[in-house]
């Protein structure tokens, strides 16, 4: 099933808030990784909230019981590399929502805006149904490719996303800072 489109929502800070709002649209994947983009721009202002948001859109096999968590749960060493990665290039996440190179990946929080390029289900003999979902981002120049599947709750989470997390094009300012 291919499907070009784009999905828009705000900025969200608050645990409670982004899980409401993450269980709403979880039905379908490409809310699922806008959600996740969001969670990674939580980083910036609290890496322990953003940590609880990742931790309810990744496989349960990524997460760790953690009783001091929001969610309950913290991310496992794998997913923690990509939540401190982004934290060292917070332009990685903004790339997606509306941010780039030319505006120093600046974004509007009331009005982020991902595009999702293309969606194709994976046929497996056994498991849940799974889609690879290609976006887009503004500071790269192919389509970065996800990995969901679908949890027995009709719930999107994702299974493969370390795509997401590379490098982008540095900002025109700072291209120019030398």
């Amino acid at each position: 099933m291919a499907k070009s489109r784009t999905v828009t929502g705000k900025m969200i800070t608050d645990f409670d808030k982004f899980k409401a709002s993450w269980e709403k649209d979880a039905g379908e994947p490409e809310n699922t990784i806008f959600h996740y983009l969001i969670a990674l721009l939580n980083i910036e202002r609290d890496v322990k909230i953003a940590d609880a948001m990742m931790s309810i859109l990744v496989h349960k096999d990524r997460t760790i019981e953690d009783l001091m968590s929001p969610s309950g749960r913290k991310l496992g060493r794998t997913q923690r590399y990509y939540l401190f990665h982004t934290k060292e290039n917070p332009d990685v996440p903004k790339s997606y929502l509306g941010g780039t190179p030319d505006n120093d990946y600046e974004i509007n929080k009331s009005r982020l805006k991902m595009t999702l390029l293309k969606i194709t289900p994976l046929r497996r003999k056994r498991g849940p149904p799974s889609v690879k979902l290609w976006i887009k981002s503004a500071g790269k120049d192919n389509p970065t490719p996800t990995q969901l599947s679908k949890n027995k709750h009709g719930q999107w989470k994702i299974i493969e996303c370390s795509s997401i997390i590379t490098g982008v094009r540095p900002s025109k300012e700072e291209e120019e800072d030398f």
